[in-house]
């Protein structure tokens, strides 16, 4: 049975961007709270788009909405989690200032998803640790939880059979060979479809997730 890989457009900050991870049939995007991010948005700004989600998107239509934390203080993630309508929470699975697994700010394993830097071989059993149903398998770089246009080997996921995003790198132009050669569940994507830091390019959004869209595999 085929599958599509579900696709996950990371640090959208305007409504114009917004509207064409929906018109593409975006599965996932990301709203980032990073203090240090050039996609970081206020609460105000991420009012306005989850605002435009819930009047204006169709739910069978509407793509899940992600919050991204990394290094954020509790009081934050707090007043965020509790005033702003969200399907997951994303924590980086190094962020010593991520709440602990007794936080229910942590929210269940269906409702967050972790994101591991990738630093050598990985599979199922070594990373047994991270508790959430999806993962996002990025690469590493020091003092940065994501985002910074990276790859790595993706030999070194090639053993991961639980759901994941892969992420670190991707473009239009190598998203569907990054699928063909790993399987993953889905890929996420930031900087591979910015014309510059933070800045969303309408036309790469677009063949980004056409060119993941059109990708299938038999999933086994």
């Amino acid at each position: 049975m085929s599958q599509t890989p579900k696709v996950k457009i990371c640090g959208i900050r305007k409504v114009d961007d917004l509207k064409v991870c929906v018109e593409e049939g975006a599965d996932l995007i990301g709203i980032n709270f990073v203090s240090s991010s050039p996609r970081l948005v206020s609460p105000k700004e991420a009012e306005i788009l989850i605002t435009y989600l819930y009047t204006s998107v169709p739910s069978f239509l509407r793509p899940k909405i992600v919050f991204l934390f990394y290094k954020s203080s509790t009081q934050y993630i707090e007043t965020l989690l509790k005033n702003l309508q969200h399907d997951y929470v994303q924590y980086v699975s190094d962020d010593s200032l991520a709440p602990g697994e007794t936080s229910p700010l942590y929210q269940t394993k269906d409702s967050r998803i972790i994101s591991y830097r990738v630093k050598g071989n990985v599979n199922d059993d070594s990373l047994h640790f991270l508790t959430s149903d999806l993962l996002i398998l990025d690469s590493y770089k020091s003092d940065a939880g994501g985002g910074t246009g990276e790859s790595f080997p993706w030999d070194q996921v090639s053993e991961v059979r639980r759901p994941y995003l892969l992420a670190g790198g991707l473009t239009p132009e190598n998203v569907a060979k990054a699928l063909s050669q790993t399987k993953a569940y889905g890929v996420d994507v930031a900087s591979g479809v910015e014309s510059s830091p933070g800045n969303k390019d309408q036309e790469l959004i677009r063949n980004f997730i056409r060119n993941a869209k059109q990708f299938s595999y038999n999933g086994n």
